[in-house]
């Protein structure tokens, strides 16, 4: 197909710049011809040991990875990244599974057809800084500490890789520039990560061809790109100020476990950011960082908090289950875009149609935030959509089936899918007093965002719960979804006192 770069940047924008769709390539239009270079994107793979280090953890194990691996050979990957959190307890054998994992796919570093794969690994927090969940694994200090990559990552990286480790490594694939930046500077704050030390240094010594892409891989996301500056998982901003120089720049990061069905996954300003996606537990999205909401009923919200906390102790729902949902996405790199394939590794299907980033990218920025957050729609929920309220028993996360039991109100209702291309993030439950005391908010993590639109599990009806004494005696209770663009839809109301359902046992879910 021949496509000249002016009608691709004008005459393709106008075609798919639309609310929901952004530069979206729903037939694979933008997928065909030959890329000049085709690599995989993974992040967080959080291979785990069990007990003794005998065996992996349930769901830990190496198993997604070849899986992972196996597509991005068979799509015609010529490089693979994994954007840090390889080893969960940050151990050797952990290490040692995925890089059995990727031999296993890439014997030698090779696809069958003897085209090189390179692999362009990093660094994360789990495996630099994991002391508690190392002592999981091996309770005896001296097995332990023989273990730990951080003890010494030269040794295992050259023995599991057979290549020098060094904190920071810039490798070329096919005449484009990788450079990894490895997590090697203590543990997880959840904020303003300093994660290396060096960069700034590093990068005056690099040299990059202006007219084309390179790529920039580390764990923490860039402060203030890819997912919102309010995302849990930054850096401190180092990134960000050395990648601004450089607006062919294309930076990959995870840590944050957010969804790549986000539409914030994708940011443009003085360079691109992308966020990667998880192999493990996939994060809800959320509208700021719970914000406009105090707490997410089925979300674990951070200790550090304080207000959470206290809100924490008062839920009587399970979290969600995040380990049933592992995303990785595919870049094809053509002379004048950059296509992304999106794909969910358990039931193996794309998360969604391919998206299209036009290159040069300092030339246009499609994936800018500003202008999506004014063209973007509130969701809607169905016209027949009802709220359904019931009184029962139910027990807090905190104390399980062991714990005291407490009346609570389940809050019923279907998702708000109505409206094409704004698609609900999560939900605000409102309590009303109706004479006025009280009006708390609480808040309902949804799976739009986690699951493609052809899962079942996004339509499926959502179910809230609180303790009554959380709320007003008889509260009237409306619901309202947001985007990840904090839109907020017409609220669903409480039925009419008549059509208030008969009292059962609510329970967790």
């Amino acid at each position: 197909m021949d496509i000249s770069r002016r009608w691709f940047i004008g005459g393709a924008a106008s075609l798919f710049l639309r609310p929901g769709r952004l530069f979206a390539d729903p037939a694979g239009v933008f997928s065909k011809g030959r890329p000049e270079l085709v690599f995989g994107v993974l992040s967080d793979v959080h291979v785990c040991l069990d007990k003794g280090g005998a065996a992996f953890r349930k769901d830990h194990g190496p198993e997604s990875l070849v899986q992972a691996f196996t597509w991005f050979r068979d799509q015609g990957a010529d490089a693979v990244v994994i954007a840090g959190d390889l080893a969960h307890s940050g151990l050797a054998g952990e290490l040692k599974g995925l890089a059995d994992a990727w031999y296993r796919v890439f014997p030698d570093d090779q696809a069958p057809d003897g085209r090189p794969v390179a692999r362009v690994f990093v660094f994360g927090n789990h495996d630099w800084s994991s002391p508690g969940r190392a002592a999981d694994v091996y309770p005896d200090k001296a097995e332990r500490r023989a273990q730990q990559l951080f003890a010494d990552p030269r040794k295992w990286w050259d023995e599991l890789f057979h290549e020098a480790w060094s904190p920071f490594v810039r490798r070329e694939v096919k005449g484009y520039s990788f450079v990894g930046a490895h997590w090697c500077n203590g543990g997880c704050t959840g904020r303003d990560e300093v994660f290396t030390k060096g960069m700034k240094e590093f990068y005056a010594r690099q040299k990059f061809d202006p007219a084309r892409p390179f790529f920039h891989v580390q764990h923490p996301q860039p402060k203030g790109t890819a997912h919102g500056d309010q995302v849990w998982g930054q850096d401190d901003g180092t990134s960000t100020a050395i990648l601004s120089a450089h607006p062919n720049a294309v930076a990959f990061s995870g840590h944050s476990h957010m969804s790549l069905l986000d539409e914030k996954a994708i940011w443009q300003g003085a360079f691109t950011s992308v966020g990667c996606g998880s192999l493990r537990n996939v994060n809800p999205t959320l509208p700021g960082l719970f914000s406009p909401l105090g707490g997410l009923e089925n979300y674990k919200s951070p200790k550090s908090r304080k207000a959470h906390d206290a809100y924490e102790a008062l839920k009587v729902m399970n979290m969600l289950n995040g380990y049933n949902c592992r995303q990785g996405q595919l870049v094809r790199v053509f002379p004048d875009r950059l296509v992304f394939s999106r794909r969910e590794f358990v039931t193996d299907v794309a998360l969604g149609p391919d998206l299209v980033l036009p290159l040069p990218a300092a030339e246009t920025k499609p994936f800018a935030f500003a202008p999506r957050l004014a063209r973007a729609e509130a969701p809607a929920f169905p016209s027949d959509a009802k709220l359904v309220v019931k009184k029962g028993k139910g027990w807090t996360r905190a104390g399980g089936r062991k714990g005291p039991e407490y009346d609570t109100w389940s809050v019923s209702f279907p998702p708000a899918t109505a409206r094409k291309g704004a698609v609900p993030t999560t939900y605000e439950i409102r309590a009303k007093d109706p004479a006025g005391q009280k009006d708390l908010s609480f808040g309902l993590a949804g799976f739009g965002t986690r699951f493609p639109a052809s899962d079942p599990r996004t339509r499926r009806p959502l179910t809230f719960r609180v303790r009554c004494d959380r709320v007003a005696a008889e509260p009237k209770f409306e619901v309202y979804a947001y985007s990840c663009w904090a839109k907020r839809s017409v609220p669903l109301v409480q039925a009419r006192d008549a059509e208030r359902a008969p009292a059962g046992r609510t329970g967790r879910v």
